[in-house]
């Protein structure tokens, strides 16, 4: 069995495994590992928002999303029935885009990246086991392509294995929900009138969402809700199509039927999750190994880079040889972490809830109709550019007593809007009260 010494060992190279690893500073030995370098083809992590941007040049590393056919999102389109209307991210601060991108594109970049880096060793296997000793986590064994068991050892053991992590349950007390599915397509050849616009539409039971990813192509994700994924024989998919269709803006029907019609609708469940990480010596989770929420705002990267920058900032300060002090800078990320990631998992899984009930979802299209603040408020929490839990909730409420006379005029009506946003409201900030480390 082979040996060799690392300053950190990743588990992972995706998104939240890759950017981690090429963030660190180049005096760091890095050992990447990955089950699978091909480039995937998935309905995830395209959509990043203005706040992930940032985030991505803080850390030197914006150049990532170049040279792949990203596109720019410039804010939203909202869409409910035959009304809509548009909301702008240069009006809540000039100069802030968000990009769509097709994942495995990033991903190839992001992997390219790392092979760029003397100081990094990116290699595909299969990590089977977390060395523990003495109670102190001290690497990994993984299978490589040739089917050897390796075991390679660091004083640090970062674990990105992402959604379905193999390692989440020893190494935490995770609570993962599945609140729906997304059912994603590419839609070509569409004549939008603000093509630069991610376009959310909410006529029916469930958001679907509509957002380019790269020339003349737009990824549509259709929100399948409850806990049981969909069928997908003949049937259900021709029930599907007219359903859909059905809800759509007249100018997507045509485009949304003919790749229906050619693609395999690909499923994805939606997981809402904060993990509660064990005190152990020597690991760390990261990105959707820890935590999650649901993917209606296109949060996830933004909450990602944000941990990646937070744990960087407590790792600094660690002496990679004392193991007391890197104890100390990974308790100290997971009690700090909240301060940058709460906004947008309590605005994610709060505003799905709001879009699956009927009259809170129409308090919401009417309130950001209304432009100023209204609007511009809530889409710098929706970027990632603000992260004030107080200024959350201010428009949350704002929201339901937005017409305090109808507590006179239509008082079942608002007692019940009222109840309704408390009722979605309370058990999400009761979960992300929950501390990250037990």
């Amino acid at each position: 069995m082979k040996t060799s010494e690392y300053d950190i060992i990743v588990i992972g190279a995706g998104v939240a495994g890759g950017v981690f690893a090429a963030s660190q500073p180049e005096d760091k030995k890095i050992l990447v590992i990955e089950r699978d370098l091909t480039e995937p083809d998935r309905i995830i992590g395209e959509l990043m928002q203005p706040g992930g941007i940032k985030a991505l040049e803080q850390m030197k590393l914006g150049h990532l999303t170049d040279g792949i056919d990203a596109k720019p999102v410039d804010g939203y389109k909202l869409i409910m029935g035959e009304d809509s209307f548009t909301i702008h991210y240069k009006d809540v601060e000039e100069g802030i885009q968000g990009v769509g991108l097709r994942n495995g594109k990033f991903l190839t970049n992001i992997r390219q990246e790392l092979e760029k880096r003397p100081n990094i060793n990116l290699i595909q296997g299969n990590v089977t086991e977390i060395i523990q000793e003495d109670e102190i986590i001290k690497g990994v064994r993984y299978s490589n392509p040739l089917d050897e068991l390796v075991e390679k050892r660091a004083p640090l053991t970062v674990v990105c294995d992402g959604p379905m992590s193999f390692f989440r349950k020893k190494l935490s007390k995770p609570n993962k929900t599945v609140s729906s599915y997304f059912m994603g397509l590419v839609l070509k050849d569409l004549d939008l009138e603000y093509p630069s616009l991610g376009h959310m539409i909410v006529t029916g039971e469930s958001p679907i969402l509509v957002y380019p990813i790269h020339t003349n192509a737009y990824r549509i994700l259709i929100d399948y809700p409850g806990d049981k994924p969909p069928r997908m024989g003949s049937k259900s998919i021709e029930k599907f199509k007219r359903e859909v269709s059905a809800v759509l803006p007249p100018e997507m029907v045509a485009s949304f039927e003919k790749a229906i019609e050619s693609d395999q609708v690909k499923v994805m469940p939606n997981h809402s999750m904060k993990a509660q990480a064990f005190r152990m010596q020597g690991v760390v989770l990261l990105g959707d190994s820890l935590n999650m929420r649901h993917p209606v705002t296109g949060g996830g990267m933004t909450a990602t880079f944000a941990d990646i920058i937070s744990l960087n900032k407590e790792l600094a300060n660690a002496n990679f040889s004392d193991p007391e002090s890197l104890e100390l800078a990974i308790q100290s990320y997971y009690e700090k972490r909240s301060e940058s990631v709460e906004t947008i998992n309590i605005l994610a899984n709060a505003l799905y809830k709001v879009f699956r009930d009927h009259d809170l979802k129409e308090a919401v299209f009417e309130y950001l109709q209304r432009g100023g603040e209204k609007s511009t408020g809530p889409l710098s929490l929706l970027a990632g550019i603000n992260r004030n839990k107080k200024y959350l909730l201010k428009h949350f409420f704002r929201v339901a007593l937005q017409h305090p006379l109808h507590f006179i005029t239509h008082p079942r009506k608002q007692m019940r809007l009222y109840k309704s946003a408390v009722g979605i409201i309370r058990p999400i900030l009761k979960e992300e009260e929950r501390p990250a480390i037990v």
